[in-house]
């Protein structure tokens, strides 16, 4: 699959690459070996609607799963993260003498968009240069690579090259993973300067929505559904020759509680579920009498935390927030044993650092501070940070003032109450007067990213096999950096009362540096100083990893769970269900 230039550059270019991945590359493409059967529409659940369908404005699941229905790239990462050609069906790597790096792509001829019209390399090149490495345009992408931004050329209409003044350990796999936007109809808002206005989710009832992907969205009632429709020009042909994806349809069904979802798997109105650990045990059970598939992985990558805001519109709560000593104090104070056996039926692990145990290459115990359960040694920390306690046993701060706080998180997920009612509890045992107030999911987003009006959250993260992938919440400027924006970053932080301790500035350059390194070792152990730095310092705290629990319909065929890969998610196209 993999062709390379210059001779000698390119052997030890692929030689040290071939040792920096844990993991294979395909030559086939992911449905080629499948086999299955037409028809019918896979129908799953989801807490809430999307709030845009622009990937590059996108920060939330309820948005990025709708996308990435529709949004194709040149390479595909299969359930255990194995890349697989995709829009690209090969590339050639090498690296320059003056240390640059160029990636040729060779694009699949005959694709068209979901309009009709042909994909060629101007949409990718317009894709990469235009939209995601377009200074007018922030977005996530940026922050993974840096000051070290891909330019891409185009060769001719089915052949793209790709340049970076660096090396890049992970070139492949970000720039090949982009998601690729139609030029005939994202080029006019770019030009405008109003292109985070493009796709919003009305977009979808006008029928404006234009993929690569095996399905369109076609219609979104709020607060009830989303429907898709298969894609009738998608590209991909299974082992017989049949196109693809052999459903007609999806439908994400809008319901904003788990155990709302559970009713409704239970009643054969969706065909997937998540359980909680408290429900595994029954469900599994249940199991044969009601055809499902019941199933339990290892830890799962996603992760979730109680964070407190250093820029929180109250000054005085910023400088309680900022103390390396109230969050230490706040988690010993967490009783995560408690939440593996209540919230999970101890269906779960502890988490201490930024890395989950299912990411092997990186994860690394031995590094980690851990903080168990222990109210003593929570009010020795509050004392080390200059808290006191009043006669009435409220928590004070060094001036008087009384420790008042809100934590919220989003309504309907019963884990994150859950896990919001146990550190509540412990923290007023602590003295602390601390509110806990559930919210509509969407409304938290919008005061994590957009307002900044927000004290304490408990909330997760989506994980990887690979930490880079976080450098969009890691370095300083990053736009999911929420507990600490910087200040060129949100206008609501002020410039004035800006904090950014030296560790902060440790990990930026971990973030920044280990993409540059070819050796894996070295990137390893950069990895390992970033999981010691976060664990020192606890910017998130960390509480609890369920198991990878899953559970199907087992009307549904050609499905193979993983933590990495979901029930369904990596291959959509070849997902069938008996009818």
């Amino acid at each position: 699959m993999r062709r390379f230039l210059g001779i000698f550059l390119m052997i030890a270019a692929v030689a040290l690459f071939a040792e920096l991945s844990p993991f294979a590359q395909f030559e086939t493409y992911i449905g080629a070996e499948f086999t299955g059967q037409y028809g019918g529409v896979l129908v799953v659940p989801t807490l809430s609607g999307p709030r845009t369908c622009n990937d590059v404005v996108a920060q939330e699941t309820s948005s990025t799963d709708v996308i990435a229905r529709f949004m194709a790239s040149m390479i595909e990462l299969d359930n255990y993260a194995r890349i697989h050609p995709a829009l690209a069906e090969s590339w050639e790597l090498k690296q320059n003498e003056d240390g640059s790096m160029e990636i040729v792509w060779h694009l699949r001829k005959g694709v068209k968009w979901s309009d009709g019209t042909p994909f060629t390399a101007d949409d990718v090149v317009f894709t990469i240069n235009d939209i995601y490495f377009n200074p007018d345009i922030p977005n996530d992408m940026q922050d993974l690579f840096a000051d070290n931004w891909p330019v891409a050329e185009k060769i001719d209409d089915y052949t793209v090259k790709t340049t970076l003044k660096e090396a890049y350990r992970l070139a492949v796999r970000y720039i090949g993973g982009i998601p690729i936007f139609p030029k005939h109809l994202a080029e006019p808002y770019v030009k405008e300067g109003k292109f985070k206005e493009f796709w919003t989710v009305d977009a979808i009832n006008k029928g404006e929505i234009v993929g690569l992907g095996p399905f369109i969205p076609v219609e979104y009632v709020p607060d009830q559904y989303v429907r898709f429709v298969k894609n009738p020009y998608y590209w991909k042909y299974d082992k017989e020759g049949k196109q693809l994806p052999y459903l007609d349809g999806i439908i994400f069904k809008i319901i904003p509680t788990l155990d709302a979802q559970r009713l409704a798997f239970e009643n054969g109105e969706v065909d997937v579920y998540g359980p909680r650990g408290t429900e595994y045990a029954e469900l599994k059970a249940m199991a044969r009498e009601k055809g499902w598939i019941v199933g339990i992985g290892g830890p799962n990558f996603g992760t979730t935390f109680i964070s407190f805001n250093w820029n929180a519109p109250d000054p005085v709560k910023r400088k309680w927030f900022r103390n390396d000593f109230f969050r230490r104090a706040v988690a010993y104070a967490i009783d995560k044993q408690s939440m593996i056996d209540t919230l999970y039926n101890g269906l779960a692990v502890e988490q201490w650092g930024p890395i989950s145990q299912a990411a092997t290459v990186y994860y690394d115990e031995s590094v980690l501070r851990k903080y168990p359960y222990n109210l003593d040694l929570a009010r020795t920390m509050l004392k080390l940070g200059g808290f006191k306690w009043d006669k009435n046993g409220q928590l004070l701060d060094s001036e008087g003032n009384p420790v008042k706080f809100i934590i919220m998180t989003n309504a309907g997920n019963q884990i994150r109450e859950g896990m919001g009612n146990i550190i509540t509890e412990a923290l007023k045992k602590l003295g602390m007067d601390v509110t806990f107030a559930p919210i509509d999911f969407n409304t938290l987003v919008q005061k994590l990213v957009v307002n900044g009006d927000w004290e304490s959250i408990i909330i997760g993260l989506t994980g990887s096999d690979e930490p880079q992938g976080g450098a969009n919440v890691w370095r300083i400027k990053g736009s999911l950096h929420f507990w600490n924006y910087h200040p060129e970053v949100k206008d609501f932080v002020d410039p004035n009362d800006y904090y950014l301790p030296d560790w902060e500035k440790e990990i930026d350059r971990i973030f920044e540096e280990n993409v540059k390194i070819l050796d894996q070792q070295k990137v390893v152990d950069m990895f390992r100083e970033f999981q010691r730095l976060v664990s020192e310092h606890i910017p998130l705290i960390y509480t609890t990893q369920q198991l990878y629990l899953y559970a199907y319909s087992n009307k549904l065929h050609n499905v193979e769970p993983t933590a990495f890969g979901g029930v369904w998610g990596w291959n959509q196209d070849c997902v069938w269900k008996e009818q």
